[in-house]
């Protein structure tokens, strides 16, 4: 496995002395990916009410202009491919995604000039395949139950296109720096300003791993107490095997990607869908935040958390902040759709 190398980032000093992020939030932008990033942080007030001495603030990643925390990988991994002269306006990219990824791309490819190919497994939403098309993106999708090296899955197609067509060129956000990077120039930076240095914990879903290696280097370079919490699919490999299918989307996988630093996590729960569904729909009802399936899991992962902590006479007087990945109506059709729930046996008695 890859360990991600942070050391040629922002270093600490060059940090506390670059501009705050959000100084220019009030200014005309000169395209909408110079609006990405800066997003609001909102406390939680009644979600995790029995737990008086915890503080939850979420940090509202669907306030980008694609939706989610990955339009900022999207736009990084093209400007490090540019800088380094590895792709050109008129080009085409190709990418394997769950679909945010895609999205986030998809935006960035429109404003800068390039084509876009996505490869998909079939289980992500439609929602989300017809925004990929609303960007211009043409869409590949691939059999859900493939593996990730499977010849015919969505990853092994991606690179086949790239292999087989020179001006085809492959992204990959698995092995991508511009990953991890973009979540620990901006993310990261980003929560330290937030919350003033103030925080105990952070708590994130793992997809690729990108953005919790690169938040986590970030914060443990300010403040190493802080701890890292990742939370996974019931059915993914980051908390156990690969063994079985699952309808969150765009967190967990049955592979490591190279992105993902191990050592970066302090703590991982395994989660299921059920349990994930069940916290989102109560974060739209009780808290006015419409987000996907994979902020469940960071919420129940959370609920985990504060049960621990309590039972432990440790959960008063403590901050954390969690990951709102993605806004919930990419997800209308499924998830906040009580006959989708219904069928799949995810509607709690009574809802």
């Amino acid at each position: 496995m890859t360990v991600v190398s942070f050391a040629n980032m922002e270093t600490e000093d060059t940090a506390m002395t670059a501009p705050s992020p959000f100084s220019d939030r009030n200014k005309i932008f000169d395209t909408v990916l110079d609006a990405i990033g800066s997003t609001p942080m909102v406390r939680i007030n009644r979600l995790f009410s029995e737990f008086p001495g915890a503080e939850v603030l979420a940090k509202l990643e669907y306030m980008n202009p694609g939706g989610s925390m990955k339009d900022r990988i999207g736009m990084k991994m093209i400007e490090l491919a540019e800088k380094e002269g590895r792709i050109k306006p008129g080009d085409t990219l190709v990418e394997p995604t769950s679909g945010n990824t895609g999205i986030g791309l998809a935006q960035a490819a429109a404003v800068k000039g390039y084509k876009l190919i996505i490869t998909m497994p079939m289980k992500m939403s439609e929602e989300k395949r017809r925004l990929l098309k609303a960007y211009g993106a043409e869409l590949i999708l691939t059999p859900t139950e493939y593996a990730f090296d499977h010849p015919e899955g969505y990853i092994e197609i991606a690179k086949k296109l790239a292999r087989e067509n020179d001006h085809i060129h492959l992204l990959n956000q698995y092995i991508n720096t511009g990953n991890p990077t973009a979540h620990y120039e901006g993310t990261g930076p980003e929560i330290w300003e937030q919350t003033d240095g103030k925080l105990d914990y952070f708590i994130s879903g793992m997809g690729t791993g990108g953005t919790i290696s690169g938040v986590s280097h970030f914060l443990k370079e300010k403040n190493p107490q802080i701890q890292i919490i990742g939370v996974d699919p019931d059915g993914s490999i980051y908390t156990g095997k690969a063994d079985k299918p699952y309808h969150v989307e765009g967190i967990g996988y049955d592979f490591y990607p190279d992105v993902f630093d191990t050592g970066s996590v302090d703590k991982m729960y395994r989660i299921s869908d059920k349990e994930s569904f069940a916290e989102v729909r109560r974060l739209a009802k009780e808290e006015g935040i419409l987000a996907g399936g994979s902020t469940g899991t960071v919420l129940a992962g959370l609920r985990r958390l504060l049960t621990e902590l309590d039972q432990e006479g440790k959960a008063d007087n403590i901050r954390i902040v969690m990951m709102v990945h993605d806004n919930g109506r990419s997800y209308l059709s499924k998830i906040y759709n009580d006959d989708w729930m219904a069928e799949h046996g995810f509607l709690n008695e009574g809802e």
